[in-house]
C-alpha cells in the first residue's frame, strides 16, 4: 500500500461510525464471501454509507439517491460522508473505514483503483440482469477504459456533462453581429469574436472567453501519453491545431487589456453583461448560477463549437459514477441503490433539474431543464447537437501531468511565443514531471 498517512479525525470516524451497520451474509469471523452473489436483499435495518468524492450538493443526493432509495427500502439508510479536510479517499483507506458507495468521476477511477477499493460490477451486472445497453456506449467504455481495460467494470455512470456556448443576444445586437448557430466550427467563432472584442463608451467588451487548451485537445480525443514509453505525445500536428486555436482566440485584437486577465465566466456573463461568448458545462453552470441573476442578460446557447473536421461531437465525454467497495459487506443492497440512481425514474427527475442523464432514452433530452425556470424557451435542442466524444485511448497515470504543462502555456502564448516554441515547452516540462514521478514511484 503506497498510503501511509495516520489519521486520527475524530470527526471522520465519527461520521463513519454508522457505516454498513446491519445484517448481511457473513461466515464466522465476518468476512464477506466474496466468491458468492447474493440474490436476496436483508430486511434488517441497514445503514449504507455514500462517500461524496465529485461536487454534488446534499439536497441532490437526498433528491436523486436518499428518497428514492427510502420509498423502495424502508429499511436502507444512506450516511451521507462528503470529501474533506480528513476525509479524502486515502485518509478513508489509512483508517481502514469502509464506504460502501462513492459517487466520483470517471477520471477518479484509477485513484480508487490504486487503493484497492473497487468492487468489479460484472458478476452483479450479470445476476441482475442489468441491462448497460440503456447507457451511453461512451460512458461505458470511458469507465472500462479507466477500470484497466481488461474488461473490468468498476463503477456505473449515473450522469454526465456536455459543454455548450452561451452567447448574450444584447451584445450581438448592440455592434449588428449575427448571432451564432448550432454547428458551428472554432474559426467561424473567433471571426465574430473578432467582430465584438472592442470597447465602447468605456466599456470593453470580450467576444469569446477561451477555454484551456487540453480542452480544446477534447474535440478531437486526443491522447497525452505514449504508453510505451511513458514520454509525453504532444508535439504533433492535432495538439499542433489546438495551440494554434488557442493563440488565434488570444491574439483577437482588443481582448487582452492592461490587467493580461486571459479568461471570463459567469460574473462577467451575467451580472456585467460585457463576455459576449463562452464555453461552459451546462449542469455545472446550473447547480451554481444563481437564479437572482440568470435572467440579467438576454442569452441562449448553441451546441460546443469544435474543429471543421469533427462538427456534431464536443469534447470527451465526462460521466459522475458511483462505485461500490469491494470490502462492504452488502453488496446486493449497494448494488440495489446504483440501480435506483440509474433508474428511468430518478434518470427523468434528474434530467428535469438540470442534471444530464447517461441514458440513451430520447425523452430525457426533451425534459431538459424543465424545472428550471431560467431554462425555460432557451435552445435545450443545441445542447445535445455535440454529442459526447469517445475517451481518448490510451490513458496513462501521468496523463494529469502532461494536461498540466499543456495549460501552462496559455500565458506563454498570450506573451507572444510561437505555437511551435510553445508546444516544445509543454512536451519538455510534461516530460520533465513524468520522469520525477517515476523517480518518487522508484523509491
Amino acid at each position: 500500500m503506497k498510503w501511509v498517512r495516520i489519521v486520527s479525525s475524530v470527526v471522520l470516524m465519527t461520521a463513519l461510525a454508522g457505516c454498513s451497520q446491519g445484517t448481511g451474509t457473513q461466515d464466522d469471523k465476518g468476512s464477506v464471501d466474496k466468491g458468492s452473489v447474493q440474490t436476496k436483499i436483508s430486511n434488517e435495518p441497514i445503514t449504507l454509507t455514500l462517500y461524496q468524492h465529485a461536487a454534488i450538493s446534499n439536497e441532490e443526493i437526498d433528491k436523486f439517491v436518499v428518497q428514492p432509495v427510502k420509498k423502495k427500502y424502508p429499511n436502507i439508510s444512506i450516511n451521507i460522508v462528503r470529501k474533506g479536510t480528513g476525509a479524502n479517499p486515502e485518509d478513508l483507506v489509512a483508517a481502514g473505514i469502509v464506504p460502501d458507495l462513492i459517487y466520483t468521476t470517471d477520471a477518479n477511477t484509477p485513484l480508487w483503483r490504486d487503493l484497492d477499493v473497487p468492487e468489479d460490477l460484472n458478476t452483479l451486472i450479470k445476476s441482475n440482469n442489468f441491462d448497460l445497453n440503456r447507457f451511453d456506449p461512451n460512458a461505458i467504455d470511458s469507465i472500462k477504459v479507466y477500470s484497466g481495460g481488461k474488461g473490468a467494470m468498476y463503477a456505473l455512470p449515473v450522469m454526465q456533462n456536455i459543454a455548450a456556448l452561451l452567447y448574450n443576444k444584447d451584445i450581438f445586437d448592440k455592434f449588428a453581429v449575427p448571432y451564432p448557430k448550432d454547428g458551428m466550427n472554432w474559426d467561424e467563432i473567433i471571426q465574430l469574436a473578432r467582430k465584438i472584442t472592442r470597447t465602447d463608451n468605456g466599456i470593453r467588451y470580450i467576444g469569446l472567453s477561451p477555454d484551456n487548451i487540453s480542452r480544446l485537445g477534447y474535440g478531437l480525443s486526443l491522447p497525452y501519453v505514449n504508453p510505451s514509453t511513458n514520454k509525453a505525445s504532444i508535439n504533433n500536428d492535432n495538439w499542433k491545431k489546438a495551440f494554434t486555436t488557442m493563440k488565434d482566440m488570444l491574439d483577437v485584437p482588443g481582448f487582452l487589456g492592461e490587467d493580461k486577465k486571459l479568461t471570463y465566466g459567469t460574473n462577467e456573463f451575467f451580472k456585467e453583461g460585457r463576455v459576449a461568448m463562452f464555453t461552459q458545462w451546462v449542469p455545472d453552470m446550473v447547480a451554481s448560477l444563481d437564479p437572482s441573476i440568470a435572467d440579467k442578460v438576454p442569452w441562449d446557447f448553441v451546441s460546443l463549437p469544435n474543429y471543421a473536421e469533427a462538427i456534431g461531437t464536443g469534447r470527451v465525454i465526462s460521466p459522475h459514477t458511483i462505485i461500490m467497495n469491494k470490502q462492504s459487506k452488502y453488496k446486493n443492497e449497494a448494488f440495489e441503490v446504483m440501480k435506483i440512481f440509474t433508474s428511468d425514474e430518478v434518470q427523468s427527475e434528474l434530467s428535469r433539474s438540470g442534471k444530464i442523464s447517461v441514458l440513451t432514452k430520447g425523452d430525457l433530452q426533451t425534459q431538459y431543464g424543465a424545472n428550471v425556470p431560467y431554462l425555460k424557451g432557451k435552445n435545450i435542442a443545441g445542447i445535445f447537437k455535440s454529442k459526447p466524444r469517445k475517451i481518448n485511448d490510451p490513458l496513462t497515470e501521468y496523463d494529469v501531468l502532461v494536461r498540466s504543462a499543456i495549460d501552462a502555456q496559455v500565458k506563454e502564448l498570450a506573451a507572444g511565443k510561437d505555437v511551435n516554441t510553445a508546444l516544445r515547452a509543454a512536451e519538455e516540462a510534461g516530460n520533465k514531471a513524468i520522469e520525477e514521478k517515476l523517480k518518487t514511484v522508484k523509491k
